[in-house]
């Protein structure tokens, strides 16, 4: 087990946005001392991960693929990142999903996926902001990231705040709450890296 957070492509992104991504993650988690690298390969997208009827991803069932690759490589934690439409369940869409730590088990290897996909200005059609979509795509996987720290969702100034809509990702702050500083310090100290 180590203290490094690995980021996955899966399917096709663009490596710049996983570069950015990178860098942005190092400096928003440097006050826990996490480490981020991008692997190089992709994880492949199957034509079972995907639904017909609703034109998307099913997240659950790359979620169990990624978990399956922590596993098998010891991976701390696992992000991974696809640029196709995902939902999960009965909702309509998401726009990342994670695996939380089982009650008493802190040294689980745990995925997280975000999708960025409806991240972008010009999937509602309107004008690209290159700014903007980095700033939500850095909120997403800051959010699912804190699952995979036990954090759940809440209400208050805090990026574990539930969004259900590109508005909510973009009034949620990019900082986690003092509570949920003190919840990740915690979790990270029964860990022996």
């Amino acid at each position: 087990m180590n203290d490094r957070v690995y980021i996955q492509a899966v399917g096709d992104v663009n490596k710049s946005i996983l570069m950015r991504l990178k860098k942005n993650l190092t400096w928003r988690f440097k006050p826990f001392n996490l480490k981020f690298s991008i692997i190089s390969e992709k994880l492949s997208l199957f034509p079972k991960d995907y639904d017909p009827m609703r034109n998307q991803y099913n997240a659950s069932k790359i979620l169990n693929k990624l978990q399956i690759v922590a596993k098998e490589k010891m991976y701390f934690r696992l992000l991974g990142v696809l640029d196709v439409d995902i939902y999960s369940g009965i909702l309509n869409f998401i726009f990342g999903i994670a695996n939380t730590p089982k009650l008493h088990t802190f040294k689980d290897t745990l995925p997280a996926l975000i999708s960025i996909t409806r991240l972008r200005e010009t999937f509602y059609k309107r004008e690209p902001n290159d700014a903007l979509f980095e700033l939500r795509i850095l909120k997403e996987a800051v959010h699912e990231l804190g699952h995979t720290f036990g954090l759940m969702h809440h209400e208050g100034e805090c990026i574990m705040r539930f969004a259900n809509s590109l508005m909510e990702v973009d009034i949620r702050p990019l900082d986690f709450c003092n509570s949920c500083v003190e919840k990740i310090k915690e979790f990270l100290s029964r860990l022996d890296f």
